[in-house]
């Protein structure tokens, strides 16, 4: 076998393991559509089990039946999975960590307890504005979140009145 014929192989053998985790996940989105949820150690397992699949009709559309071949083919396919893997579940850890929310909501009647927002302090806190404005929970920045929470906190309350409106603040994380 020549070296271009033997490079498409491991090109075939690397788009296999790339394609694995892809369609791994499209599948779990197609079962979890129909209502069976397959989670952890299952989700992983169903994505080695398509990767088996993918990598067997590999080897037969290859015609390869050395052993080197087939040890170099799974090399290549399982670690090019495998980096895909740990970087999307790397990408989700971090997104997790840092997935903070600051919500307001609009109280129809005046709480018990409540502090005055002025419009300077709310032009300091631009996260905490939004949220008001868009009566709906707002993405923030971990440090905005935690500045408005030690803001409201030393200012003694989560319910506010700015202007004539009363809102509840909330403080959301993943």
């Amino acid at each position: 076998m020549n070296k271009i014929n033997k490079r498409r192989k491991y090109l075939l053998f690397l788009s296999i393991g790339i394609l694995s985790f892809y369609i791994s996940g499209f599948l779990l989105g197609i079962l979890s559509d129909y209502g069976i949820g397959i989670h952890g150690l299952e989700a992983v397992s169903f994505m080695l089990f398509t990767y088996v699949i993918l990598l067997a009709a590999g080897l037969i559309f290859s015609r390869e039946r050395s052993f080197g071949f087939i040890l170099k083919a799974f090399a290549i396919s399982f670690a090019a999975m495998f980096l895909i893997s740990v970087a999307f579940f790397a990408w989700g850890a971090y997104e997790h960590a840092n997935a903070k929310w600051i919500s307001a909501h609009r109280l129809q009647t005046t709480p018990d307890k409540f502090v005055i927002i002025t419009e300077d302090e709310l032009n300091q806190y631009p996260a905490l504005k939004e949220a008001l404005k868009s009566q709906n929970g707002v993405k923030v920045k971990p440090d905005e979140w935690k500045r408005t929470i030690d803001f409201l906190d030393q200012k003694g309350s989560r319910f506010i009145k700015v202007g004539e409106e009363f809102y509840e603040i909330g403080f959301v994380t993943a």
